[in-house]
């Protein structure tokens, strides 16, 4: 599928069910929605809802929750359904989180992502995300072993944080 095929917009409380389904699909949650909306009540919470056109019409791809504070903001969750994973989805939703943050004067963000978890760790390396440091034993796996979390951080040039040189 072309990147075209995929538009990002801001969820609405409508997109709730979809979104936890796509979380259910990528974590180990026995409530996903209770989850979702979890995340999303803190203040400063919001959250990117990624459809892809299908034969059958536009069908929910993934989401990304956020949380903005001052000049960060910080991925609490990203999620991809299964069908539409390595189409770009994941990528589309960063750069339209960072369009978004970047008009809220966001500098950075920053997130987590499991030391075992391989295609994450590409897409955000793909997308500009550097390590900056580890959390050990911070997820448990389906299994039950303790994975250490790689801390990640994105700057976004703005105008403000732009080198006039």
């Amino acid at each position: 599928m072309e990147p075209g095929d995929i538009t990002v917009r801001f969820a609405e409380p409508d997109d709730l069910d979809e979104i936890a389904a796509v979380y259910a699909e990528s974590f180990d949650d026995m409530q996903p929605r209770l989850a979702v909306e979890q995340y999303l009540r803190p203040k400063g919470t919001w959250a990117l809802v990624a459809f892809l056109t299908t034969a059958q019409g536009e069908a929910p791809a993934g989401y990304i929750l956020m949380r903005t504070a001052t000049d960060e903001a910080e991925v609490f969750s990203i999620g991809v359904a299964r069908r539409f994973r390595k189409c770009g989805v994941g990528l589309a939703l960063l750069q339209a989180m960072d369009g978004v943050a970047r008009i809220q004067g966001t500098r950075a963000v920053y997130l987590e992502v499991g030391i075992d978890n391989k295609a994450a760790r590409a897409l955000y390396s793909k997308a500009g995300y550097e390590i900056i440091g580890q959390r050990p034993d911070y997820y448990q796996n389906p299994g039950g072993d303790r994975v250490t979390a790689m801390v990640l951080r994105h700057t976004l040039e703005n105008v403000e944080n732009r080198d006039s040189s």
